[in-house]
C-alpha cells in the first residue's frame, strides 16, 4: 500500500511515514487529493497522498534506463546489418505496447528484396535481431520487423487464407496443411480460428520447420 490518508496533505504524510517507518527525505509524495474540510461536517474529503521510497523510484529509472540502452544496442545492431546491404535505407523504432518494433524504412522498388518471397529476407533477419536481444536478456517485448506495411498485409492475408482453409475442412472433413511460418504468423491463425467450433489448429515440425494443421473437430 502506498496511498494514505489524513486531514490534511501533512497528516497524510506523517501517516504514510509512520507506516513505513522513513523519514521524510527518503520519500517521495504524490498528492493525489488535496481533501476538502466541508461545511459543518458536510462534503469532507480527505486528504490523499501516494508515497513511494526513494529506493523504489531509483529502481525503476535504473531499470527503465537500463531497457533503453538494450533497446538502442538493438538498434544498431539492426542497423549495422542492414547497412551491409547495397542499397540506401534506415531503421526507426516505433514504439508499441506489443513488440519491440523496428521498421525499415527503404524505396518502394528495394522493399520486395528486404522483405523476400513470402517474407523469408525479414522474418530471417527479424530471427537474427531476436536471438542478439535474447544475448542482451532483453526479454521484455518479442521483436518485430516491418517494411513498407508487409506486416498487415501479411495477416490480412494470413487471416483470408486460414478462413477458406477452415472452410475447406469443414466441407471436405479432412486435414489441410499450411507451408513452414514464423510463430508469429502461426499466432494470427490461432487467433483467426480459435472461435471456430469446426475445426482444430496444431503445430507440428520442428524449428523453422514448424507448420500449422487444420484438422476437423
Amino acid at each position: 500500500m502506498t496511498e494514505f490518508q489524513g486531514t490534511t496533505i501533512q497528516d497524510a504524510i506523517e501517516t504514510g511515514l509512520k507506516e513505513l517507518k522513513l523519514q521524510r527525505e527518503q520519500i517521495a509524495v504524490d498528492v493525489i487529493s488535496e481533501g476538502h474540510k466541508g461545511f459543518l461536517g458536510i462534503g469532507r474529503h480527505p486528504a490523499i497522498v501516494d508515497i513511494k521510497p526513494l529506493d523504489s523510484i531509483k529502481n525503476i529509472v535504473d531499470a527503465a534506463n537500463n531497457t533503453n540502452e538494450q533497446i538502442n544496442k538493438i538498434q544498431t545492431y539492426l542497423e549495422n546489418i542492414v547497412d551491409k546491404l547495397d542499397y540506401a535505407q534506415t531503421v526507426v523504432w516505433v514504439k508499441n505496447p506489443e513488440n519491440l518494433k523496428f521498421e525499415i524504412k527503404t524505396d518502394e522498388p528495394d522493399q520486395a528484396r528486404v522483405i523476400g518471397k513470402h517474407g523469408k529476407n525479414i522474418n530471417a533477419l527479424q530471427t537474427i535481431v531476436q536471438e542478439y536481444a535474447y544475448y542482451l536478456d532483453f526479454r521484455d517485448q518479442p521483436v518485430l520487423l516491418d517494411c513498407g506495411g508487409y506486416r498487415q498485409r501479411r495477416q490480412e492475408a494470413l487471416i483470408a487464407l486460414s478462413t477458406f482453409k477452415a472452410e475447406q475442412v469443414q466441407v471436405t472433413h479432412k486435414p489441410t496443411y499450411l507451408d513452414p511460418m514464423p510463430a508469429l504468423e502461426r499466432k494470427v491463425i490461432y487467433e483467426n480460428l480459435a472461435d471456430n467450433k469446426q475445426v482444430v489448429v496444431r503445430t507440428q515440425g520442428h524449428g523453422l520447420e514448424r507448420y500449422l494443421v487444420i484438422r476437423p473437430r
